[in-house]
């Protein structure tokens, strides 16, 4: 204290020298000072008047190596004070010094300082964020002293503390409370009626200070305003509410193209699938008589699955298919054989005998001229000769035979089949021929057989086609192609019946539109030969001959396959293909008849009665062969003629 009470008594003699001036210079070196002490060198340097409560007690220690002027020594002052947690009431003559926890108990109206400044009451209006949002952020800013309070229906935040510390929250404020860049939101609806939903909303009773709520009639929407929090709120309670209503409703889709009964399985297996409705809410029955689809389905749903059969009802593509056989046989025989014998009591004792090419021998031959009539020798050049002694049944005979054949076929066969994509077509140009694969009959007493029966079994033979395209996304069409050529050989078997020939072919490819594809080739050659002789004898010069004969056969065959498939889209496609198709086969149609010889009976007309430019002509009356009109009885009846009325 001693201490103290010395620097205290330079100070105010230091003050007396230089008077009350703010522009004095004090040096302050205050070491555990008395404050009541302090405050009264406060009040004669800065010439103000207080009054201390019995609270304010306590020392103080003030370190300052330099000179203060007396707004700076206040200013040391209101900071000593705040460190022993003391503040100022000001008044109009006299100021009081009171504990801070006691200056919050003043009366209104009156302004309390503290070290930080004034220490007041400010009220803040809240307009675009929640209070609680606010007071979280803050509390922690203010001392134990303050008071925070909100008025959360009017959106006021009332906070009493020092002046500087509420300037610090009043900016923090400032920068919080502002408008979203978008604090309105319109939900629009699907299944609800607005008016409804906002009713419905509005009795929750869940909308905060500065949100509202409003419904859009014409756009069937409810327009959403306030903070982030209150908006995910109300879309998602609008998305609880606006739910589609399960009601069924019935609709029948009449199909164009596509098979109601096919299409019938397609769109239950993909509703099913789908997972679309309730059990039994969904269901589809094809209507086979008119073509038609029966839809029953939920409102909301009804529409997608009408569109999905639309989609499918769609034209389906046709594919024109050419296809060309072509084969080629060729069969050529060579036979040369020289036969003699010596003829003793009807029967050869000696000479020399072939049997080549199934040609008859000579004992065949003077077998049948003996007992019977004369056989045929066969086919190709012969010339023989006998001498006989009718009195001893004693003589010679001889024959040479020599035969070349020549054997060639040719056929070629154009198909065309038109058919829709996917969908397998078949066209058959055959004879329908029995061939026999059993009998029975019973046998009695006699050796006569009673009731005898055979089973026929009925193909066809000729040509056969069968083929199912399929359109492929880069316009190449695949197929499936089973082909068959078959024909009768006019040759029996040793079992009994006719020999038939075969080819066919089964396969799957895959063909540019309009490009032709070989299926299939076949190159046969075939040769043989038959000798036979008389050992040693065959082979003198010149007599040789006689002893030996000779018979050489060849074959040769050449079969092709070819396709070509044409796609054909729309109409006009298809119209110019049956054009081209008909002008070829009118061509093709003169080309073989008949030239007229001006004789009787007159020859019919067999070109094609189309020319390839008007479709409407082979349903035309007017093609008929007028003859034919003329002598029919009754007679056929005229074209159907209109006249212009006037």
């Amino acid at each position: 204290m001693i201490k103290a009470s010395r620097a205290l008594c330079f100070l105010i003699a230091f003050l007396l020298a230089f008077g009350q001036s703010a522009r004095a210079q004090i040096s302050l070196d205050l070491r555990d000072a008395d404050l009541r002490s302090f405050v009264e060198i406060v009040a004669e340097a800065t010439g103000r008047n207080f009054t201390l409560d019995a609270r304010v007690q306590g020392t103080v220690t003030v370190i300052a190596p330099g000179t203060v002027n007396n707004a700076a020594l206040y200013e040391i002052f209101l900071n000593v004070l705040e460190l022993n947690r003391l503040t100022i009431v000001e008044g109009n003559q006299v100021d009081r010094i009171v504990p801070i926890d006691f200056a919050r108990e003043l009366a209104p109206g009156e302004t309390v300082r503290t070290a930080g400044g004034a220490f007041e009451t400010r009220v803040f209006v809240v307009r675009n964020i929640s209070l609680g949002e606010t007071v979280e952020v803050i509390r922690p800013l203010l001392p134990n002293e303050a008071v925070l309070s909100t008025v959360e229906q009017s959106g006021l935040l009332i906070i009493s503390d020092r002046r500087e510390n509420i300037d610090r929250i009043s900016k923090l404020i400032d920068q919080l409370d502002r408008p979203r860049r978008k604090t309105i939101e319109t939900i629009r609806l699907n299944y609800s009626n607005a008016q409804d939903i906002l009713t419905t909303i509005q009795s929750l009773d869940i909308v905060p200070p500065g949100g509202s709520l409003s419904a859009d009639f014409r756009a069937n929407a409810v327009v959403v305003s306030g903070n982030d929090e209150f908006r995910s709120r109300i879309r998602s309670v609008v998305s609880q509410l606006d739910t589609p209503q399960r009601s069924v409703t019935t609709r029948v889709v009449q199909l164009n193209y596509a098979d109601a009964l096919q299409l019938e399985g397609v769109i239950a297996r993909s509703v099913l699938a789908a997972g679309e409705g309730q059990q039994g809410e969904v269901t589809i029955v094809a209507e086979p008589q008119t073509n038609a689809l029966l839809v029953t389905a939920p409102t909301d749903q009804i529409a997608s699955i009408t569109s999905s059969i639309k989609r499918l009802d769609q034209r389906p593509s046709q594919v024109l298919i050419e296809g060309v056989i072509f084969e080629l046989s060729v069969q050529t025989l060579s036979d040369l054989t020289a036969q003699f014998g010596v003829l003793l009591n009807d029967a050869l004792f000696g000479g020399a005998e072939f049997s080549l090419g199934g040609r008859p021998t000579l004992t065949s031959l003077v077998s049948a001229a003996v007992t019977g009539p004369a056989i045929s020798p066969g086919q190709g050049g012969t010339i023989g000769g006998y001498s006989l002694n009718a009195a001893q049944d004693q003589g010679f005979i001889g024959f040479l035979s020599a035969l070349t054949s020549d054997t060639s076929t040719r056929l070629l066969s154009t198909p065309s089949i038109m058919t829709l994509n996917n969908t397998e077509a078949e066209i058959v140009v055959a004879q329908n021929v029995p061939f026999v694969t059993g009998s029975f009959a019973t046998v009695g007493d006699s050796a006569v057989p009673e009731q005898p029966f055979q089973t026929i079994e009925r193909q066809d033979v000729g040509l056969t086609l069968t083929v199912t395209p399929q359109i492929t996304g880069d316009n190449t069409v695949r197929m499936e192609v089973v082909q068959e050529v078959s024909n009768l050989t006019n040759a029996s078997s040793a079992a009994g019946g006719e020999i038939t020939s075969k080819r066919s072919l089964t396969t799957n490819v895959l063909v540019g539109n309009g490009k032709v594809i070989m299926l299939g080739g076949l190159l046969e050659n075939a040769s043989g030969a038959q000798n036979a002789g008389v050992p040693g004898l065959k082979n003198l010069p010149l007599f040789g001959a006689l002893f030996r004969g000779r018979a050489v056969t060849r074959d040769q065959r050449v079969l092709l396959l070819l396709l070509r498939p044409r796609i054909v889209r729309s109409d006009r496609d298809a119209t110019k293909l049956t054009r081209e198709v008909a002008r070829d086969a009118r061509r093709a149609s003169g080309a073989i008849a008949l030239k007229p010889d001006n004789q009787y009976p007159s020859l019919p007309p067999a070109q094609f009665p189309f020319d390839g430019a008007n479709l409407d002509q082979p349903f035309d009356a007017g093609f008929i062969d007028s003859y034919a009109r003329s002598k029919t009885y009754p007679p056929l009846p005229s074209r159907l003629q209109f006249r212009d009325q006037p």
